[in-house]
């Protein structure tokens, strides 16, 4: 019923159509961007509007202020100079008036400058010069040309009249101009008192509506992110409890609500899982216990075919041996005395005979490998001097050179691993090709292990025969052409196996051949790692003095010349 409820629920707020996370955060964004948009361009255009006051005051209104009291100032030494002129016809006067003009006439240029932007101010400028004009025009170069012409002091009052109405409307003119700028001065400066004001409303505005959107937008993120994904956690914390069959609803927009589907979707197929998984679990344990039941049986059972292969074996060498032996004996006593078919039958019972003792021996010794474990510290020298005398005849024969180079200490079993480097020598004695042989046995520390290597320049062994010639009586040539049971490297990988490491076919050596590599565990205790100094001598022939251990249950290393003893006549 509440699992119904929740679908009716989740109906009925997809029918609303809530608009989705991403639409509402652009919304909200956008919304910010306008108002923080227009709030700095108010911001903007009022500080602009200040700077322009203020430049205008500094740059316009200020220097003209200045100017227009000091053209007054000009004014006035100009009209002093005249008058002095006038009454003393001194040329010094002249020189006064004249530089009082030429002042004058730049700063109403500069005045002009400053109010251009202005056409009241720019007006007023133009009557101040014209009424300078006047003066200048109708007194001055009058009271000039009439003292230069009747002399000094005859300047009547009726020039003086006209000079002073004249300076009158001049002064009155600056004096309009002056109050003009003082007015402009007190609107400009109320200018930027106002813009300040505003721009300092606006920064508080911009402040608090900074503040409101911030509420906003915590607000909003509380409703849209922050509530459904509590929800959804609560929700989801009480499944991980273990309310398995609690169904998650989520609310808001549309990407929480897909993700609380999601999440109840994955609630439904964990549950199904797990109930597979139990399911599973009980057919594991049925099965577990079928296998150790299995295995148990298996182990038994290669128990008891280990025990028969070394029992069979061992009680075949009695028999076997007194066939062997009088075979050999009706071979040497009566050959050439029966006819041509009965010495090849006699011949063909004697060789059936030694492969079968060889097949046995082999079988014997593969059997015997992991009966006992008698490990101690191998000098692998050692070791190898001891196969290679084993095979000093057919080295001999072959006129092969047997080198080892860096061979370690290692804990293990002598006569087993005697038994390793027997069946790798004689492998490459036997399948020798046309070259002089050369045979070459490495070692090399790899972490906690050694890896060994015996190589050869003899016939070598395709790759794709790499796991087959480690299986028991697998041959890659005919019998006819090469001897042999088929036991030697499944033997050699039973011992390697038995001492903790591993057995392959690596790549062949450069010029061909066949190199066979294997790891030992390396010797702990006072030797580790112990490894005899590099001799590469030939090991071609045996050393006396020294001796192979052959302790261990393999015994001594077989060679192939091995022969069931022969009764004498």
């Amino acid at each position: 019923m509440h699992t119904v409820r929740a679908r009716q629920v989740v109906r009925g707020v997809k029918a609303r159509r809530p608009w989705p996370l991403r639409i509402r955060v652009l919304a909200l964004l956008i919304v910010v961007a306008l108002l923080l948009v227009g709030a700095v361009v108010a911001i903007t255009i009022n500080t602009l509007m200040a700077r322009d006051a203020v430049l205008y005051q500094v740059e316009d209104l200020g220097p003209a202020q200045v100017r227009t009291e000091s053209l007054q100032i000009q004014f006035l030494t100009e009209t002093t100079g005249i008058e002095g002129y006038a009454r003393t016809g001194d040329d010094d006067y002249l020189d006064s008036y004249y530089e009082g003009r030429s002042w004058a006439t730049a700063a109403l240029a500069d005045l002009e400058t400053n109010v251009a932007d202005e056409p009241h101010l720019s007006e007023l400028v133009a009557e101040v010069r014209r009424s300078s004009a006047r003066w200048h025009a109708d007194y001055a170069q009058v009271v000039i040309e009439h003292v230069d012409r009747f002399g000094a002091g005859t300047v009547s009052p009726a020039i003086d009249a006209r000079g002073r109405f004249l300076f009158d409307d001049l002064r009155g003119a600056i004096a309009e101009l002056r109050l003009a700028l003082n007015d402009a001065e007190r609107h400009a400066t109320t200018t930027v008192g106002n813009t300040i004001q505003t721009l300092i409303t606006l920064l508080v505005g911009v402040g608090i509506g900074i503040v409101v959107l911030s509420l906003l937008i915590w607000v909003q993120a509380q409703r849209w992110i922050l509530h459904p994904v509590e929800l959804l956690s609560r929700q989801t914390r009480q499944v991980a409890g273990g309310d398995f069959g609690h169904t998650i609803i989520v609310t808001g927009p549309v990407e929480t609500i897909q993700l609380g589907r999601d999440v109840d979707a994955m609630r439904e197929r964990i549950v199904s899982e797990l109930e597979a998984v139990a399911t599973a679990r009980r057919q594991l344990q049925e099965q577990s216990k079928k296998l150790a039941e299995q295995a148990e049986e298996l182990r038994r059972s290669n128990e008891e075919l280990e025990q028969f292969a070394y029992v069979a074996s061992h009680d075949l060498q009695e028999p076997l041996r007194k066939i062997a032996s009088f075979c050999q004996l009706l071979q040497r006593r009566y050959e050439g005395r029966l006819d041509e078919r009965a010495d090849s039958y006699i011949a063909f019972a004697v060789e059936g005979a030694k492969r079968m003792q060889k097949l046995i021996n082999d079988l014997l010794a593969f059997s015997r490998v992991g009966r006992t474990k008698n490990f101690v510290d191998v000098e692998l020298d050692a070791v190898v001097r001891g196969a290679v005398r084993s095979l000093e005849t057919a080295i001999e024969e072959a006129g092969a050179e047997i080198t080892a180079t860096g061979l370690p200490r290692v804990h293990g079993d002598p006569g087993l691993l005697t038994q390793l480097l027997f069946n790798l020598i004689g492998n490459a004695v036997k399948f020798r090709g046309e070259e002089p042989l050369r045979v070459r046995v490495t070692a090399r520390r790899s972490g906690d292990e050694w890896l060994l290597t015996c190589e050869d320049n003899g016939i070598g062994i395709e790759p794709e025969y790499a796991e087959r010639i480690f299986v028991v009586f697998q041959r890659l040539h005919t019998r006819e052409r090469y001897e042999g049971t088929g036991i030697g490297l499944a033997l050699c990988k039973k011992i390697v196996e038995f001492h903790g490491g591993r057995i392959w076919l690596a790549e062949p050596p450069e010029g061909g051949g066949t190199r066979i590599s294997w790891t030992l565990p390396a010797a702990t205790g006072p030797g580790d790692p112990a490894v005899t100094a590099a001799r590469g001598r030939a090991l071609g022939s045996a050393d006396a003095a020294e001796q192979a251990d052959p302790a261990g249950p393999a015994g001594k290393a077989r060679g192939p010349d091995d022969e069931a003893d022969i009764p004498r006549e």
